[in-house]
């Protein structure tokens, strides 16, 4: 296990750290200085769902609107709205061919009460619409984008459908933009609860009935699946999965910390998707929630609550560079909250902190 001792050799290419006019990321325990930052708004419907970054372009999906700025500038550059009455619930959280997919649908009927739902897949670089189509939405489950039944990414929707009449529940992949069911499989029984991780690659996330029943990530394919076991110390896997070629790094939570007591920071593990086998830890002090990252053929973590980004060796977990942003707010609920699902295709109302965020680049 590669423990952060505080000192390391910085040998992350500049490629890893994107512009070369002038640092992002400064090395060091310098901090990065501030770039830009989005105007903070009265009464925003809550985190960002996704960012996309393409070209010189910086797009940002709320559940209300689509807007992009200058990648380094932060001038406003284009906005796109739903209809009115409809709100957006998923983003990809990627842009191939720098398409971004939304999917949206009517804000009254987000837990099962519309017949359709709609997919638009929209260009970074312009804001002008490409596709836009109807999907069934009882061929999804429940759309609410606090839900784990759907995923979007990779140009596919995966969602996790419990069972419904004599019909098992089941796992499955459908085309984004066209519709074509691409692959479906019954879920197994043994796999209990299941909730989707993330659509490219399908991982999913599982756990039997029963407060002692086995937790797993499962990497999925049409005919393939691995299975992933959560370390017998761990109580949890937390709720980012970043894959660097056959690398899955998840971060595992163990007991908390009793209140009053200094904590004892986190644990990302990193296992061989093609075996399922542990290949490395690395552990932080740096705050009790890490955010793996994969960048560029590198794995980034975002540790400390978002104030150090640490670039880590995917071939054996080694601390390569180390930088502070000024500062660096990740949306959603506090980072202890964000975990995944322990039982059920469930969901759950925003934090009172996820609202208002303003994006910030460094």
């Amino acid at each position: 296990m590669h423990e952060d001792a505080g000192t390391y050799e910085d040998r992350a290419p500049e490629s890893v750290w994107g512009s070369t006019k002038g640092p992002w990321w400064r090395r060091g325990p310098a901090s990065a200085p501030r770039l830009w930052k989005s105007p903070r708004e009265k009464g925003s419907l809550g985190a960002p769902l996704s960012t996309w970054a393409v070209g010189g372009t910086l797009a940002m999906a709320r559940s209300d609107r689509v807007e992009a700025y200058g990648l380094t500038t932060g001038d406003p550059l284009w906005t796109w709205q739903p209809p009115d009455g409809e709100v957006l619930a998923h983003a990809s959280p990627d842009a191939p061919d720098g398409v971004g997919v939304v999917l949206r649908h009517v804000h009254a009927d987000g837990d099962g009460g519309a017949e359709h739902v709609r997919l638009t897949g929209l260009d970074v670089g312009s804001g002008r619409v490409l596709w836009s189509r109807e999907q069934r939405a009882d061929a999804l489950g429940s759309v609410n984008g606090h839900a784990r039944e759907v995923a979007l990414g990779g140009g596919r929707i995966v969602t996790a459908r419990p069972g419904h009449g004599d019909g098992p529940p089941a796992l499955r992949t459908i085309d984004a933009r066209t519709g074509a069911l691409l692959w479906e499989r019954p879920v197994p029984e043994r796999w209990g609860h299941v909730s989707v991780v993330r659509a490219h690659p399908v991982v999913v996330s599982t756990a039997g009935p029963g407060e002692d029943a086995p937790r797993r990530l499962v990497v999925v394919g049409g005919e393939t699946e691995r299975e992933i076991e959560l370390p017998r110390w761990a109580r949890e896997f937390g709720g980012d999965v970043a894959m660097v070629g056959d690398l899955l790094a998840v971060e595992c939570l163990g007991t908390p910390t009793p209140y009053g007591e200094e904590d004892t920071g986190s644990t990302l593990n990193a296992f061989s998707v093609t075996t399922g086998v542990l290949r490395w830890t690395w552990s932080s002090t740096y705050g009790a929630t890490l955010s793996p990252l994969a960048h560029r053929g590198h794995l980034v973590v975002l540790n400390g609550y978002g104030d150090r980004a640490t670039v880590l060796d995917p071939a054996d977990g080694r601390v390569v560079a180390e930088r502070r942003p000024a500062r660096l707010q990740l949306p959603g609920p506090p980072r202890r909250g964000r975990r995944l699902p322990r039982r059920g295709l469930h969901g759950g109302a925003p934090h009172p902190s996820a609202a208002r965020v303003p994006l910030e680049m460094t």
